[in-house]
């Protein structure tokens, strides 16, 4: 997803403010994950090199407007956010033996498994480092902590269950914190540290959930389309690691069968025989009409008008 929105002509000039609030992230960054020593700074590099959509940061920034903005308070949460995600995406790469991230050579690929581990670790010290500032509330900070907790806890749950069919119902616990959680979370630090209500803050919260469920829901049906490069990894990538996608589970709820020596191309054909994809179709669905309901409940501002489009460009995905 680029950042090329057709924004009512009201909400450009925040639209544009917005954009340019995400290259002071970026500095912002750059600035706080700097190291003295050489070799460490060169994948640093790498690593913000390939920072893809900063799709965290910008939902940060854009809930902060819905309440009284501090530029240099939101651009170093906005950074926080993203470096954490930053950190959760090197070692998510260590365990899957991810070649790529984004069509291009992930960092244990690159530099080799030791190197990205403490990558990793730098980038989550560093994190911990920037949140620390006394300006920001401590339940904020305990919330994106908890965030941390959720996707490591996903993570875990999903890769104990390689190779097996999880239930629906788990495999939405899993998305819910692998994905979902940092959607939510950046959406309400954003509002409260901009002094928001916490009703408002809330809703934004739960508006990010229903974000990050869907879109990852719509990253799942995208790994089954030969002819999609959206999502920097090859072909159904993650069965290939042995994890079971909601496409998957929805064929296999319908016809249970021993997938182990299934071809490329079987697998896709009984995904689609059994219903898998227009099953999760109407899964991510469902929580894109949820998080659109929840939009419209929003008081109209420059903010609501560019989340809303925001929204329509993130789960307008051809799946």
């Amino acid at each position: 997803m680029s950042f090329n929105l057709e924004v009512e002509e009201g909400a450009k000039a925040l639209y544009q403010f917005l954009l340019d609030e995400l290259e002071h992230v970026k500095s912002n960054i750059n600035l706080q994950t700097h190291s003295k020593f050489t070799d460490v700074q060169m994948i640093i590099d790498d690593v913000m090199g390939n920072s893809g959509k900063m799709l965290r940061p910008f939902l940060v920034v854009l809930s902060a407007h819905f309440g009284h903005y501090d530029a240099s308070k939101i651009q170093k949460l906005a950074g926080a956010v993203e470096i954490l995600h930053m950190a959760t995406l090197v070692h998510d790469d260590i365990i899957d033996e991810a070649k790529l991230r984004r069509n291009m050579p992930s960092i244990q690929s690159k530099y080799g498994k030791d190197m990205a581990v403490y990558t990793g670790d730098y980038l989550l010290a560093k994190s911990i480092n920037v949140l620390n500032d006394e300006r920001f509330d401590p339940n904020n900070v305990k919330r994106l902590s908890q965030a941390i907790s959720k996707i490591c806890e996903s993570e875990l749950m999903q890769y104990q269950n390689r190779f097996r069919a999880l239930s629906i119902k788990n495999y939405l616990k899993v998305i819910s914190g692998k994905t979902a959680a940092l959607f939510a979370v950046s959406l309400y630090v954003g509002s409260i540290e901009s002094n928001c209500d916490e009703q408002l803050a809330k809703n934004l919260g739960r508006i990010g959930y229903e974000l990050g469920m869907a879109f990852q829901i719509i990253d799942d049906l995208l790994d089954f389309d030969e002819n999609n490069q959206k999502i920097g990894k090859s072909i159904l990538s993650d069965f290939n690691n042995g994890y079971f996608t909601v496409p998957i589970l929805f064929a296999l709820k319908k016809e249970p069968v021993e997938l182990s020596n299934y071809t490329r191309k079987e697998l896709i054909d009984f995904v689609k025989r059994n219903s898998g994809l227009t099953s999760a179709k109407r899964l991510a669905m469902k929580y894109t009409k949820r998080a659109f309901a929840r939009i419209d409940t929003l008081e109209d501002c420059e903010a609501k008008s560019v989340l809303k489009q925001f929204s329509k460009q993130l789960l307008d995905r051809d799946y």
